[in-house]
């Protein structure tokens, strides 16, 4: 029936010219058989009333209700040829027919609206459960992927053993960064993907409270309100992660003051990731620490087909500027995709 009512026109001319001559046919029924049920003249009305609800509207319905009544009473019911009813009980079992079948027309449409309503309900749950696990699948292979990420990075901190502790607590870093993403992780048009401002901003707050403690260094963020897809997300948070703790590390040594501030555009044909401070600047061509920093962002840069620029600044400081397409795509060519800058890091940041 639901089939048969969705195929039906659904103009209000349509719908009553179907109510017409389905009571028509009824009426013509009726007629026929006569001869069996005189004494039931609203019978064979019912269970048209009851189709027509179902099949159209209430509206139809009420219709079918009017039309049926004005039949019993002109063809059925004495005086013949008459919209009057002549017998009190006849009066009285046409007004108990009549408060009938207008309960059962709205009756019928309430349950058809129910199980339109039912319908509906059940065909969501089945694209949410179908949403549910194409993401859950997209978040395991990302994890995967994650996992064989961190694998790597650690083989290449191996190769610097004698600073195991800074290897530690870089990884460790680099996975809160991976749980901040998982965390503010939502799903739209059948894309995973993480809101930027709460993202970044987050991750510096974490970092403010996390590492610079009592240290006269103030941390900022400006962040646009821009959505991006997991895998990038992920990148541009180890790379921002990278630049600001590396700030901190090098660029403010025995507790001198200083700021360092964090900004991410979003332009017409890239995204903008820039971190910046005012601290002693690039001093030599020895780079402090393991190197595994500057080796990350690097690959990281190449995976988002992008280019990640660390210069001086004009007065003091540095500035380290991380260049990107603006398309959710950019993150999945990976290995594929080529730098289209110099990366000129400079030796602290390494």
């Amino acid at each position: 029936m639901r089939r048969l009512s969705s195929d039906l026109p659904r103009s209000a001319w349509a719908r009553y010219g179907i109510t017409l001559l389905l009571v028509g046919l009824t009426a013509l029924l009726r007629y026929a058989l006569d001869p069996l049920l005189f004494r039931y003249p609203f019978l064979v009305f019912i269970p048209t009333i009851s189709v027509i609800s179902l099949l159209l509207d209430r509206g139809s319905g009420y219709l079918a209700v009017a039309l049926s009544g004005l039949c019993s009473a002109w063809f059925f019911m004495k005086p013949e040829g008459m919209l009057w009813i002549e017998e009190p009980g006849d009066r009285l079992a046409f007004l108990i027919y009549m408060g009938l079948g207008f309960g059962i027309a709205a009756g019928a449409h309430a349950l058809r609206r129910a199980n339109e309503r039912l319908r509906l309900s059940s065909e969501q749950l089945a694209a949410a459960n179908v949403e549910k696990d194409l993401m859950l699948h997209e978040i395991h292979h990302r994890i995967r992927n994650d996992l064989q990420q961190i694998c790597a990075q650690l083989t290449l901190a191996a190769r610097n053993s004698e600073s195991g502790q800074d290897i530690v607590n870089g990884t460790i870093e680099r996975i809160g960064v991976l749980a901040r993403v998982y965390v503010r992780l939502r799903r739209v048009e059948g894309v995973n993907i993480v809101n930027a401002r709460d993202f970044l901003e987050s991750l510096v707050e974490d970092i403010r409270l996390g590492v610079v403690g009592g240290r006269p260094v103030a941390v900022g963020a400006e962040v646009d309100d821009a959505d991006l897809d997991m895998g990038v997300a992920v990148a541009v948070g180890t790379i921002a992660n990278e630049l600001v703790t590396n700030a901190l590390k090098y660029a403010f040594p025995d507790g001198r003051p200083g700021r360092i501030d964090l900004s991410f555009r979003k332009e017409e044909t890239e995204c903008v990731l820039r971190v910046c401070d005012d601290g002693t600047g690039i001093l030599s061509d020895r780079p402090q620490g393991t190197g595994l920093g500057g080796r990350i962002m690097r690959q990281l840069a190449l995976q988002l087909r992008g280019s990640l620029d660390i210069e001086p600044r004009p007065q003091h400081g540095v500035k380290a500027t991380l260049r990107f397409p603006c398309c959710r795509e950019a993150a999945k060519s990976g290995s594929h995709g080529i730098g289209h800058g110099s990366e000129r890091e400079s030796d602290r940041r390494t």
